[in-house]
């Protein structure tokens, strides 16, 4: 089956269960409630891009929009489907639909990222043409 790529906006048990598993290394515990990530899912905000395999949600990133760029943060995908490229297919399709959205610019403040993830955070983002400039990565669509 096919990886594939939505806007999460409407919550299911499956994706709160996911959804913890995905983000149980990433955000405090509080966060990985069922409320909380309830909430996560439906703000007006920001979106909240998923990638799904075999009907599982295994990588997530949270998207907010401001005129001609977008912000992302919370850009994480589950840890036993690391390094086989869902992390990339992710960022390719996002950047596709931010595209056809008039979306120009993307930003992303890795100060969020745990320090032991920071290099292999850093490498992947290079890797997928984003520009590192202290802890902001960019890319021009």
């Amino acid at each position: 089956m096919r990886l594939s790529v939505f806007i999460a906006n409407t919550v299911s048990t499956q994706l709160v269960i996911d959804l913890q598993k995905i983000y149980a290394n990433y955000l405090p515990e509080a966060s990985l409630t069922e409320q909380a990530l309830a909430q996560l899912v439906t703000q007006t905000t920001s979106r909240l891009y998923m990638t799904m395999f075999n009907e599982r949600h295994i990588g997530a990133v949270k998207v907010q929009i401001n005129a001609t760029q977008a912000t992302l943060s919370q850009l994480t995908i589950r840890d036993l489907t690391r390094r086989r490229g869902v992390g990339k297919n992710l960022l390719k399709q996002l950047e596709k639909s931010l595209t056809t959205e008039g979306i120009t610019d993307i930003e992303y403040n890795l100060e969020e990222v745990a320090e032991v993830e920071l290099l292999a955070t850093q490498a992947f983002l290079s890797d997928s043409g984003y520009q590192l400039n202290n802890h902001i990565a960019t890319k021009k669509l």
